[in-house]
């Protein structure tokens, strides 16, 4: 209920009451005063044994917590540093809780580790940037279009559109994954003159990240004049459709599902991208339009803005929360260029 009432999102508080659910399987139900540390040091051991997605998964839906404790647990099948962390920092946010609000049966926080935990995977190293060499190759005409359009299996409901589009717009955008999935035709207008993508939270069917997330993404000329984006979201509005990719069907909270499997387990790894290890996928994309407009010298508050990162140093909440788009469109937007042939990557959609 507090978490309620500090509008945190449904879908984050039943996570939460998911993992009291774990931990009270694991480590017992009884009053908050008798945990201990001993129990806040297993807890944190047992994820170390636990697999990740093991709701999901057939091999380990159907198990307690306690049988699958007693599985060799393959190394590729296990939690991440990333998701263990979280969820301590759940069980620890809880007791803090418990420590302001009842502090007669609470003493100490019996989640909280007094040693630092490292994550054994350099941050470098947890997810690859982008060349400019790896996107003339997604965008080589001769295998991104046949792929996507191609279908072997005949089916007249496979997914095409998003799937060409939304690689495209990631890499002239800086755009997260689910913010173009979520995309609406009325998002799509005219601003100073400035056709942009106006991410705003809207309820259930549209979330931003955070607060800083709510922006106005300028189109870039390629999107605008080459590949004419804003005459495919007029056609999708003349449909009656309501969402730019309505395609893309809602699994759990998200749209960005199916996208990422086929880009990120077919694509890739059919042009050989995914080869020798490396760790690609469409949010590189994003890492590389940091990257690209960074060794372009573009001013860094521009480059957050554009991607709805918080601002960096003093002012710049103040400053930047208003930044025109046609100034953004020039000084930052525009400087996105590689060598890619996009005529040749036109459809007649």
């Amino acid at each position: 209920e507090r978490m309620r009432e500090n509008k945190r999102r449904e879908r984050t508080i039943n996570e939460t009451i998911e993992t009291y659910k774990d931990v009270i399987e694991l480590l017992g139900n009884k009053p908050v005063g008798e945990y201990t540390k001993i129990d806040g040091r297993d807890f944190r051991n047992s994820l170390l044994k636990i697999p990740k997605n093991r709701k999901r998964v057939k091999r380990y839906k159907d198990k307690t917590l306690k049988e699958i404790m007693e599985l060799d647990i393959p190394p590729s099948d296990k939690m991440s540093f990333d998701n263990q962390t979280k969820l301590i920092s759940r069980m620890t946010s809880c007791w803090n809780y418990f420590l302001d609000e009842f502090p007669e049966y609470v003493t100490g926080n019996v989640f909280m580790s007094k040693s630092v935990r490292v994550n054994p995977v350099r941050r470098k190293d947890r997810r690859e940037c982008f060349t400019e060499d790896d996107l003339r190759l997604i965008f080589n005409p001769k295998t991104y279009l046949p792929f996507i359009f191609n279908n072997p299996s005949g089916r007249k409901d496979t997914i095409q559109y998003p799937y060409y589009w939304i690689p495209i717009l990631s890499n002239l955008t800086g755009c997260r994954l689910e913010e173009l999935c979520m995309m609406r035709v009325k998002d799509i207008e005219k601003v100073n003159d400035v056709w942009v993508y106006r991410i705003r939270e809207d309820g259930v069917e549209t979330r931003v990240k955070n607060s800083y997330s709510e922006r106005d993404v300028p189109l870039h000329s390629v999107l605008r004049d080459t590949l004419d984006f804003v005459g495919y979201v007029n056609r999708m509005k003349k449909l009656g459709h309501e969402r730019v990719f309505h395609e893309l069907p809602k699994r759990g909270s998200v749209y960005h599902k199916n996208v990422g499997r086929f880009f990120n387990e077919k694509y890739l790894h059919h042009i050989g991208l995914k080869d020798n290890g490396r760790k690609v996928c469409l949010h590189s994309a994003r890492h590389f339009v940091e990257t690209h407009l960074t060794n372009k010298n573009v001013n860094p508050r521009f480059i957050d803005y554009l991607q709805g990162h918080s601002q960096k140093g003093m002012g710049g909440i103040v400053y930047m929360k208003g930044v025109k788009p046609e100034v953004l469109l020039k000084e930052c937007v525009e400087k996105i260029q590689f060598d890619i042939d996009w005529e040749r990557l036109k459809i007649k959609w």
